[in-house]
């Protein structure tokens, strides 16, 4: 990446065999009667239309914006895959860390958050807090009894997973919060050739239930689109 690009990494993520063109999008979310012709990971081309009942929400992610479709309606999925700013088509890597809501990327992992983790190397895993003012040090547990301690500096929201603890893919990890009794845990995914669009990444993401990392990748695609 050049310039003030930041921090997404075109080094890796899972090979989908084929990536979606630069003119699709794709259903990120899905609620409502028709929910299951428009289920989340569903790409669909510029030209197609989404017939939507009343009742039904559904969120689309283009190229370089996202949107959200409220029905009763007949909805063209062109503009969704057209807007987008030309220095930013079909590049993820070209959102800016202010407009990835708080995560300096979604590859900096939420340690207050639970589920799936899809992380590009596990050996190079940047963990992230919301709060940064104070120190804390919290513990990290695995499945298999080992445990360690990680040391967080006031002023500092990032630190690096111990080197001591090497990740498993598809093992759970704990995280405690000693002094408050707070607790968090995730399971690590490993996604080694990331897509460089955001369509493809989503559905990265989508296949591997990376819930909280596509919400902030929507996130960031929806400030665009405003």
């Amino acid at each position: 990446m050049r310039g003030k690009l930041v921090m997404w990494s075109v080094a890796a993520v899972i090979a989908l065999g084929s990536t979606a063109a630069m003119g699709s999008v794709v259903v990120v979310k899905s609620l409502g009667p028709s929910s299951k012709a428009y289920p989340p990971g569903k790409t669909l081309p510029e030209g197609a239309k989404i017939s939507l009942q009343g009742g039904d929400v559904v969120t689309l992610l283009g190229p370089g914006s996202a949107a959200t479709l409220r029905g009763p309606g007949n909805f063209p999925t062109g503009q969704i895959a057209m807007n987008s700013a030309a220095a930013s088509r079909g590049r993820f890597g070209a959102l800016r860390a202010a407009e990835v809501a708080s995560n300096p990327s979604i590859w900096d992992i939420d340690v207050t958050q639970n589920g799936k983790v899809c992380v590009t190397s596990t050996s190079k895993v940047q963990l992230w807090r919301p709060e940064a003012e104070s120190a804390v040090t919290i513990k990290i547990r695995s499945a298999d009894g080992q445990s360690r301690s990680l040391d967080w500096a006031a002023g500092n929201a990032s630190a690096v997973w111990p080197a001591t603890l090497p990740i498993k893919v598809g093992a759970q990890y704990q995280l405690e919060w000693p002094d408050s009794g707070d607790k968090s845990s995730m399971t690590f995914v490993a996604v080694p050739n990331t897509p460089t669009d955001l369509v493809g990444a989503a559905q990265v993401l989508i296949q591997n239930g990376c819930q909280h990392q596509l919400d902030l990748l929507v996130d960031g695609a929806s400030k665009r689109g405003e």
